[in-house]
């Protein structure tokens, strides 16, 4: 089982790292960005992250769903499990930029909770894959409360559409 993760894990972020696969980061306002960043929203910004983790995971699951209908649970289980996780929310926030929110954002959120390191270097440590991730999953938490699932779940697949074509393939050629 680890080696069709690792197949399916090696395509996706294969497909990320090409020039094709451009998106931009969901928009959020001003308004947003001051909750995240008062120094009492600590808790928020976890809240939020827990949220925008259980959101992806049920938005990953749905587009798997109805863009591969005749999928097994076996793949669908094996897909969302790399999609789904960690290291890949990290690649694709480092395509996406996530980082590349202004200057004063980022600082605020790096000497939070999100870690100092939180750049796009391409050998991170486990708690700067995490940081990253954590910090995905908190921006799709707030962009849900801003603009509701129909803006989510469209922005998701959009981003998820052809990354669930690779891992499909990379499925069904192992």
């Amino acid at each position: 089982m680890i080696a069709l993760h690792r197949a399916i894990f090696d395509a996706v972020v294969e497909a990320i790292r090409r020039p094709e696969f451009d998106a931009s980061l969901p928009p959020l306002s001003d308004a947003t960005w001051a909750r995240l960043l008062a120094n009492s929203a600590l808790m928020e910004r976890e809240r939020l992250e827990f949220l925008g983790d259980a959101l992806m995971y049920a938005t990953i699951g749905t587009i798997l769903y109805k863009q591969i209908p005749s999928g097994s649970p076996h793949l669908y289980t094996n897909v969302r499990g790399v999609l789904h996780s960690n290291a890949v929310f990290t690649k694709v926030a480092e395509k996406l930029d996530i980082l590349a929110v202004p200057d004063v954002v980022l600082r605020a959120l790096s000497k939070m909770d999100f870690g100092e390191g939180a750049s796009a270097a391409s050998n991170k440590s486990k708690p700067e894959v995490k940081a990253t991730a954590d910090l995905f999953e908190t921006v799709l938490g707030a962009y849900y409360l801003e603009k509701g699932f129909g803006p989510l779940c469209e922005w998701v697949q959009g981003i998820y559409k052809p990354l669930i074509a690779v891992a499909e393939r990379a499925f069904r050629e192992w």
